[in-house]
């Protein structure tokens, strides 16, 4: 088997078997979109008098954001939680590997596994904000608020892809290792513009506001560019990476 065939029958038997993660993914971005509708609704009224309170509150949805949606591409479940004691992915690559199953097709199908959990957790994400919040919608109509969405789901796909040439090309603890570092380098980057006065959410709503078919289009394209190379360089290291434990 081979070829989309084999892509899609991947994908679907991972979903499938791990439907409690797609579950844990949504209620987990159901539940962080609607605590960020409150974060933004306050830095929204607030954004003219920067206050050291408004400061951090848009530090901590600017983190949100750049944490977050990455992560929205992954399944929530045990696995994960295990990468750094069993390496129980390494394992299951290993017994593929051992199978007539090409590495590209196992590539291809975690990114089509991160689009279908990032279509399904992204959606409630951004949909609770909007919905809670009146003062979101006031200031933004729904066609800027979903060009926003897709701006930054395509945000959250690029990285993903970053996070799965970790998780198939690399071994458990580098894969912690490393998502530790974004954790923090997101935090940073997050507290840095709020130092600055600059809140990265809303600056990205503001700039998608003006042409929001253009932006959504491109970000698109670009994660679309960002997928094909990590899902190639993931290939790549599973064909040349050790399986030994």
């Amino acid at each position: 088997m081979t070829g989309w065939r084999a892509v899609r029958t991947i994908a679907a038997f991972e979903l499938k078997r791990e439907w409690i993660g797609l579950v844990a993914t949504s209620l987990f971005a159901l539940y962080t979109g609607t605590m960020l509708s409150t974060m933004l609704e306050s830095a929204l009224k607030q954004r003219e008098n920067w206050e050291a309170h408004f400061g951090f509150l848009s530090g901590m949805s600017d983190w949100l954001y750049l944490f977050c949606i990455p992560v929205f591409g992954c399944l929530m479940n045990r696995t994960v939680l295990a990468y750094w004691r069993d390496d129980v992915f390494t394992k299951r690559i290993a017994h593929w590997r051992t199978m007539p199953i090409p590495v590209g097709a196992v590539a291809g199908a975690r990114t089509l596994q991160a689009i279908a959990v990032m279509a399904a957790a992204g959606t409630l994400f951004f949909a609770s904000q909007y919905a809670i919040s009146p003062e979101i919608r006031e200031a933004y109509g729904p066609g800027e608020w979903i060009a926003a969405a897709l701006v930054w789901m395509s945000y959250g796909l690029a990285v993903n892809a970053g996070i799965t040439v970790l998780e198939l090309g690399c071994s458990g603890k580098t894969y912690v290792k490393w998502y530790l570092i974004f954790s923090v380098a997101a935090g940073a980057v997050s507290a840095i513009a709020a130092w600055q006065h600059v809140s990265l959410s809303l600056e990205l709503l503001e700039a998608v506001r003006q042409a929001p078919l253009p932006a959504a289009i491109g970000a698109v394209m670009a994660a679309a560019l960002v997928r094909w190379i990590g899902q190639r360089w993931t290939a790549r290291l599973m064909r040349n990476r050790s399986y030994t434990f």
